[in-house]
Order: structure tokens, then C-alpha cells, then sequence
């Protein structure tokens, strides 16, 4: 495209101030919101961190490029219909502000709300621990397959949604939401029980589903001590946070056994 070589300095704004966030915390609903649905839209593509970090700056200061001149991008802010130069140069200091966004596993926030249907609490303290294994197999087979199914398994129980509810309509940023969150909290699981769950990479990483069942099997036997009478209890009316107590303590004893004894 053919720009124009100057441009009237007497009509653009000799200096423009923004405020940002700076933390997953810092962000409204309808802020986070659009950082994960950026996420989403730019996750498998070239030079991805940088274009959610550029989509996300010009998000929070609710600016537009108009076009690149000899002097720096004309860029326009909507709320007021200003108009600056950005110098180049300064871009890369700006896009720090914001490096936050393209670090997902870090995320201490969640979407609040689906449709009618409330998040549980962001930790998964009050999510039973049959409902976070169920989790956990469906975080797996979307890890194997990149089915959003099973995405939409996950939220039904991270979003409280009855059975009498079979189709819920979900729309991108909550699947990817989903996801986002459930992987944040595997590193939050990891740092709290390290005898028993060893932290993940950001992105996750896949077990295989025959490990992953096996994995599942094992958890329930080493809680019910083998008693099948305690199982409901278990998965049914044991929150998510005590089960993991109580297999990060027989996890270290194990490892102190190995230790001493050497099998």
C-alpha cells in the first residue's frame, strides 16, 4: 500500500498515557474473556506469543493501526478518536506490559460463569474428587485427540451442569477457558503435592489413555484401601484437595521406605 510520506503534526496527539493490566487478577471477565479467546485464535500459528501480546496491548489501550508511515504507525484510539505516532522502537518495551498474556499456565482466575452455570472455586477445593478424576481423563483425551468434546465433558463438571442439561451451547473462549484453567491448576496440584503429582509442562503433557485408567484405578485402590464399600465415599463425598492429601502422604511415606530399605 502506497502511504503518505508526512503527515500534519498539528492534527495528532503530541503524547498519549495507557494503563494496562498487569496480571491474570488484574483482568475483568469480559477482559479475560478476550486474552483466552486470543489465545484460542492464535495458539497453532506462526510467532504466536507475539501476535496475542500486540492483539492484547491494542485491546487494553483500545487502539487501531490505521497504517505505517515514514514517521511510525498512525494508530487511532476509538474511545476518543485521537490520532499518534508510535515509534517502533517503543514497541517492544509496551508488548513487555503485557508478556503476562502468553503465560497461561500462570492464571489464577477463571470464567466465572457459563450461560446460567457458576464455576466452582478456581483450586477445585469443593470439586469431588470423582468429578476431578473424570476431569483429568477428558484433559488427557483432548491432549491425544484436540476433540473440543471433550473440553465440553470437562466444563459439565467444572460448571456445575446437570444432567438435565445435554446440549449447553459453549462458545470458543469458554472450551479453551477450559482447558486454560484445569491445566493452571495442574501446576498449582503439582507445587502442593509433590511426593504424589510431579508438576506439568505449560502445555501439558499426555499419559495415554490406558496409563491414564490405570493411573485412576490405582488412586482409588490406594484411598479405599482396598475396602469396594468406601469407593462411593471416595469418589462421591471426598473433595478433590483432601484425596490428594492423603495420597501425597502415602506417596511419601513410600519414597521414605524406598529410601531406607532400598525396594
Amino acid at each position: 500500500m502506497k502511504t503518505k510520506k508526512k503527515i500534519r503534526h498539528s492534527s495528532l496527539c503530541k503524547e498519549m498515557a495507557f494503563t494496562v493490566p498487569t496480571s491474570w487478577e488484574n483482568l475483568t471477565q469480559q477482559q479475560l474473556r478476550h486474552i483466552v479467546r486470543l489465545l484460542w485464535l492464535f495458539q497453532d500459528g506462526p510467532e504466536w506469543e507475539y501476535r496475542v501480546q500486540c492483539a492484547a496491548l491494542l485491546h487494553f489501550c483500545s487502539v487501531e493501526v490505521v497504517k505505517p508511515t515514514d514517521q511510525g504507525w498512525l494508530c487511532r484510539q476509538h474511545k476518543t478518536g485521537d490520532e499518534f505516532l508510535l515509534d517502533p522502537e517503543l514497541l517492544p518495551s509496551m508488548l513487555e506490559t503485557v508478556a503476562w498474556t502468553v503465560h497461561p499456565e500462570r492464571m489464577r482466575v477463571r470464567i466465572e460463569a457459563i450461560g446460567q452455570y457458576t464455576a466452582v472455586d478456581f483450586e477445585l477445593r469443593t470439586l469431588m474428587f470423582g468429578a476431578y478424576l473424570a476431569c483429568e481423563n477428558y484433559f488427557q483425551a483432548f491432549l491425544q485427540t484436540k476433540s473440543t468434546k471433550h473440553l465440553a465433558a470437562m466444563a459439565r463438571f467444572l460448571y456445575q451442569m446437570p444432567e438435565a442439561d445435554p446440549s449447553p451451547e459453549f462458545k470458543e473462549e469458554e472450551l479453551m477457558g477450559v482447558f486454560l484453567w484445569f491445566n493452571a491448576v495442574k501446576q498449582l496440584l503439582g507445587g502442593s503435592f509433590p511426593h504424589f503429582l510431579k508438576p506439568s509442562s505449560s502445555t501439558g503433557t499426555s499419559t495415554g489413555m490406558e496409563n491414564q485408567m490405570e493411573s485412576v484405578r490405582a488412586q482409588i485402590r490406594l484411598l479405599t484401601k482396598g475396602d469396594v464399600t468406601k469407593r462411593e465415599y471416595i469418589l462421591d463425598k471426598t473433595d478433590t484437595w483432601a484425596a490428594l492429601e492423603e495420597l501425597d502422604a502415602l506417596a511419601m511415606e513410600a519414597e521414605e521406605i524406598k529410601k531406607k530399605y532400598g525396594k
